[in-house]
């Protein structure tokens, strides 16, 4: 381990949570490539004024954005997970998007729904599929 204690991103663990609380059915995308964070970005909200100081716009923080957030991971045509996501784009359910970085002890978990399974198959290199979620609130564990 370095000395700053930073790790390889290999064995993220990634999860999506149907059926709802308090113990929702969990199912582990395997074959998931490189991952980031849904963004948390929050808007901003304009609120110049006649009364702006030094003829400059003022801003104050807003709601933050339901933002889309898309992994892309391998495709096995009518495995577990491939009717899984077919299944959650068509219902339109909001489900649990579960996070676990390797190294640790708790989760992140995120609300969404399943906008987009979207398979490739190319003539040369593996099948894959890119998720596409729109991520609307971090959930507390």
């Amino acid at each position: 381990m370095a000395s700053t204690g930073v790790r390889l991103g290999h064995g993220t663990v990634i999860r999506i949570g149907r059926g709802g609380t308090p113990t929702p059915i969990w199912t582990t995308l395997s074959g998931c490539e490189d991952v980031t964070f849904p963004e948390r970005a929050r808007a901003d909200e304009d609120v110049t004024s006649m009364d702006s100081p030094d003829e400059t716009e003022e801003f104050i923080p807003a709601l933050r954005t339901a933002a889309d957030w898309t992994l892309t991971k391998h495709y096995v045509p009518e495995d577990a997970e491939d009717v899984l996501l077919t299944d959650l784009e068509d219902s339109k359910e909001l489900v649990l998007l579960e996070i676990t970085p390797p190294g640790a002890d708790d989760p992140i978990i995120w609300q969404g729904y399943v906008k987009n399974w979207l398979p490739t198959l190319p003539v040369k290199g593996a099948m894959k599929g890119a998720l596409t979620m729109k991520i609307m609130a971090k959930v507390a564990a």
